[in-house]
């Protein structure tokens, strides 16, 4: 049996995962039937997994038993101390922890709106988006709060200033909101710098939780029938994705509570030993931060120490594509992810789950991202709006499904802009279509792929002209070994006396540090512009040599 075979019947008629059409938002689209309708819904049916672990950090175990008491006076401290009240946001800039997972689940509990801030960012730049969200309290690790330049706007808690075993106060009962209120906000960096925040609804995430909950169910299913014995391994993942990524919410927190499994939380920087170290240790089974940057690390060490793990039957990516090579190199290491490691398309925006592929359609076409999932539309459109049919024929990437955003948020024009008639997204992102399958062929517009984190280069440029002996500058993306793409800077001075040591620390102390070039090229002659005087990045991503620039050795 196929896994498409496996997945059409566990959404056929009376499944688990029966879908049925329904209005959202204005528009009929395909839906889950037998869904939950609120996050808080998700939050109570949590009570029943008891004593089993929902939480695992460092030596700490939390189960979901221990986790409800601590969301409930996590919850009391947001009303009472910060007059948290249902649509009122609260902020958390925070590393992965439990708290950050807690106060999550707290604030929508109350029917507030969580804000998942960047961790890498510096202070700056958390603050363009705490000043978009102007919410009532920012929680925050010491280390984040540290970074904030002017926290006397507003309130902050930090993490470990607080001991919430301690407290003794609990809210009585929790305050559900409709499926289509807003429960968080995801901020992505925009073309200029500024952060958009990415309205999430109950029913966007609760939606994309179940696709994962199906993906994970058709795989399972699948590699069960060519022999792999999934009962006698206990349920349980590894989040190394940041939990200010939709990817790692949505895995790390909603579908795990969702499911009644566990999530191991890792700590600190990354570190590919470190990895193999807890997948052996807790006897991992799923593993979905494999961005290929991460994956290839994870997979040199693991070929170094000459390891193999049998527990980890489930292995997933995205954010970048996913050479062939490495997918081979991945069935090797973990032996039983061979027939359910897959990999896949989706924003923010849009929600983690869009496009996946995995199983039969992977080994066969490794270098597409697969086809729509269940409730998800997928249409190819011209320059001039029109649906594209043909095979082979490229379009801009529009999505439609309930996972798909509410707009962004106090940002109208940018919503507008986003968002097409018909609550179609409109990806920025073009592709073509063969059969079922989709294939990415270019990415938005100047987007550098770094690792899986988006970086805008609008926003580096501008930091570097802003230097005294910067005339002007391009930042593009070259092609990397390890991170997918290179964040470059080719920067035209008045004399070439500047060195990259100086232009990096410059950078670095205004932007993260994912976004700082790693790659500088100097020149004393011009950029080359189009007639209209728009900079040709195509030109220098073409020819890294090209005749105009000069690379400083």
């Amino acid at each position: 049996m196929h896994t498409d075979s496996f997945i059409q019947a566990l959404v056929s008629d009376q499944a688990f995962f029966e879908i049925h059409r329904e209005q959202v938002l204005g528009v009929e689209m395909e839906v889950f039937k037998n869904r939950p309708k609120s996050l808080v819904d998700l939050l109570e049916l949590s009570q029943n997994h008891g004593d089993q672990p929902y939480l695992i950090y460092k030596d700490s175990v939390i189960t979901f038993s221990e986790h409800l008491i601590l969301v409930k006076k996590a919850a009391h401290l947001l009303q009472h101390s910060f007059g948290v009240k249902p649509g009122d946001r609260v902020a958390i800039y925070a590393a992965n922890c439990p708290e950050w997972i807690i106060f999550f689940w707290a604030t929508v509990s109350i029917g507030g709106i969580a804000c998942g801030l960047n961790g890498w960012w510096k202070g700056s730049e958390a603050m363009k988006a705490i000043d978009n969200a102007q919410p009532n309290i920012v929680v925050a690790d010491q280390k984040r709060f540290d970074r904030l330049e002017d926290t006397k706007t507003y309130p902050t808690l930090i993490f470990e200033d607080l001991d919430l075993g301690q407290c003794t106060e609990m809210i009585d009962s929790f305050i559900r909101l409709d499926e289509d209120e807003c429960a968080c906000l995801l901020y992505t960096s925009g073309t200029t710098g500024t952060p958009k925040g990415v309205m999430t609804s109950h029913r966007s995430m609760i939606a994309n939780s179940t696709l994962q909950m199906l993906q994970g169910a058709a795989v399972s299913q699948d590699a069960s029938n060519k022999g792999i014995d999934w009962a006698k391994h206990k349920p349980n993942s590894l989040l190394t994705s940041p939990l200010f990524h939709v990817s790692g919410l949505s895995a790390g927190t909603v579908t795990s509570l969702f499911a009644g499994s566990t999530t191991l939380v890792y700590d600190g920087r990354f570190s590919a030993q470190k990895v193999l170290d807890l997948m052996s240790k807790f006897n991992i089974t799923s593993w979905g931060g494999a961005v290929p940057t991460a994956l290839k690390r994870v997979l040199d060490s693991a070929e170094e120490s000459n390891t193999k793990l049998s527990s980890v039957l489930v292995v997933g990516g995205g954010g970048a594509p996913m050479p062939p090579t490495l997918i081979e190199r991945t069935k090797e290491i973990f032996p039983n992810s061979k027939h359910s490691f897959g990999y896949g398309y989706g924003l923010t925006e849009s929600g983690a789950i869009t496009i996946v592929n995995w199983g039969e359609s992977l080994k066969s076409n490794p270098s597409s991202p697969g086809q729509a999932m269940p409730t998800i539309e997928v249409e190819l459109r011209d320059e001039d709006g029109n649906v594209v049919l043909d095979d082979q024929k490229e379009g801009e990437i529009f999505v439609r499904s309930p996972s798909v955003m509410l707009g962004y948020f106090n940002n109208p024009e940018a919503s507008s802009e986003a968002l097409a008639e018909g609550r179609w997204l409109k990806t920025g992102d073009w592709g073509y279509k063969e059969g079922p399958l989709y294939f990415i062929s270019s990415r938005r517009t100047d987007l550098i792929l770094r690792g899986a984190e988006n970086v805008y280069p609008q926003e580096i440029e501008i930091i570097i002209d802003l230097h005294p002996m910067v005339e002007e500058s391009a930042v593009i993306g070259l092609p990397h070994e390890d991170l997918g793409q290179e964040v470059t800077a080719i920067v035209k001075l008045e004399k070439l006396e500047l060195d990259e040591k100086e232009l990096s620390i410059w950078v670095q102390a205004k932007l993260a540090d994912f976004k700082v070039p790693s790659k500088w090229i100097f020149t004393d002659k011009p950029l080359p512009r189009n007639a209209s005087g728009k900079l040709m990045k195509h030109v220098l991503i073409d020819s890294s040599k090209n005749t105009m620039v000069e690379e400083n050795e």
